[in-house]
């Protein structure tokens, strides 16, 4: 008795032109002459591959194979040489005097699975390795940018070190002996000799010269608690200006004072006395608030007045020879720092110094991985983009 057996059968599917696969089967009992016939049903079912190819031989081990349309079922018919199928039928033919044997399957129904590099975590880990690697490239750079930094502070901080001891040992030095030569010269004048108020003059303002002198180098040498204090330094800045009108002046200090590099500690004052004292002379503010912030990520000083503040009428003579706004802004640039000047919503200006923490702070702990993980927090990335968006300076 002839039978037909399916070794592939195709996927299970509606079908449609353009989806072929491989069916192969074998047949036992078959006479020489006789082939096979192949039909997917798709509704319908369909002569298999095509209607001018309908036949499908059996090989002399008894095998056959052939292309098919997918289709929800297929056959397979063992036909008489002189048999005719049907291009198109809606039930399929069974045994008669033409058809031999007729066998019918169902599609294979299984998963399909994509090639791991299409599978959803290989695609995440890839992204996840891009994330980390920038994450360590940008790591590297900001470590290599902050020791080219401290280098430079180093070398700065060496040099100032020896002026300050070139000061001491000549300049000062110099201005005493004058100031002793001077004194005996006054003793030596009678006490009505009209050039003696001269000389006492001359002699007040060598040692009003000598005491700023001393002064100057106990700043560039001070390395005690006090100099560390910046709240302090700038709330002394009041005392300079205690003829002007009553003004309204705060300093407000938030979170825990940290050890500074001296560079930057004297850097941070320089700008934030130029913007605390432009508001007193040339803003006619009637308050100012300075903001001292210690913050994880950075040191923040911010400088607020209610009037003119500093804008174009400011004068291009600042402190430390330096031009107003240019200066504060060069001195900015040199310690890695962003200045921003912004006016308020209400009226007046805010002077804004950020230094991130891994230049401005001694002795700054390294990031540990849960602050790394942290950062990569779309928030976070959102909110920093934003604050580097640039602000319309005033």
């Amino acid at each position: 008795m002839p039978r037909i057996e399916f070794s592939r059968v195709p996927l299970l599917d509606e079908g449609g032109t353009g989806k072929v696969d491989v069916i192969e089967g074998r047949v036992t009992g078959a006479r020489p002459g006789q082939q096979i016939v192949l039909f997917a049903r798709s509704g319908a079912w369909y002569v298999q591959p095509f209607t001018d190819r309908p036949f499908t031989e059996i090989q002399p081990d008894s095998t056959w194979r052939n292309s098919t349309h997918l289709g929800t079922e297929y056959a397979a018919l063992l036909v008489e040489p002189e048999y005719l199928p049907p291009a198109r039928t809606d039930a399929l033919p069974g045994k008669s005097a033409m058809i031999v044997a007729v066998a019918i399957t169902q599609g294979e129904v299984r998963m399909l699975m994509p090639v791991f590099w299409q599978t959803w975590w290989f695609r995440l880990s890839g992204a996840l390795a891009c994330l980390f690697a920038l994450l360590a490239f940008h790591l590297i750079r900001l470590r290599q940018s902050t020791r080219r930094l401290n280098a430079r502070f180093e070398e700065r901080l060496a040099e100032r070190t020896r002026v300050t001891q070139e000061i001491q040992d000549t300049l000062l030095q110099d201005f005493l002996s004058v100031s002793m030569q001077l004194h005996v010269a006054i003793e030596q004048v009678s006490e009505d000799s009209p050039a003696k108020p001269r000389l006492n003059h001359v002699q007040q303002l060598v040692g009003q010269i000598i005491e700023e002198s001393r002064n100057t180098i106990r700043g560039m040498r001070s390395s005690g608690n006090d100099s560390l204090d910046l709240g302090r330094a700038f709330d002394h800045i009041r005392q300079e200006f205690i003829a002007q009108k009553q003004i309204d002046f705060r300093v407000v200090v938030e979170g825990r004072p940290r050890l500074l590099h001296p560079i930057i500690r004297d850097e941070v004052y320089s700008i934030g006395r130029e913007a605390v004292v432009n508001a007193f002379r040339h803003a006619g503010a009637n308050s100012i608030e300075v903001e001292l912030e210690y913050a994880a990520r950075r040191l923040r000083v911010l400088v607020r007045d209610d009037c003119r503040g500093i804008g174009a009428q400011t004068p291009r003579s600042g402190s430390g020879g330096r031009s107003g706004l240019v200066g504060m802004r060069e001195r900015a640039e040199g310690i890695g720092a962003r200045l921003k000047v912004r006016p308020r919503a209400a009226a007046g200006t805010e002077v804004e110094l950020s230094v991130p923490s891994r230049v401005a702070y001694l002795n700054q702990p390294p990031m540990r991985p849960q602050k790394w993980l942290a950062s990569l927090s779309p928030i976070r990335a959102i909110a920093q983009f934003r604050k580097s968006e640039p602000e319309e300076d005033r």
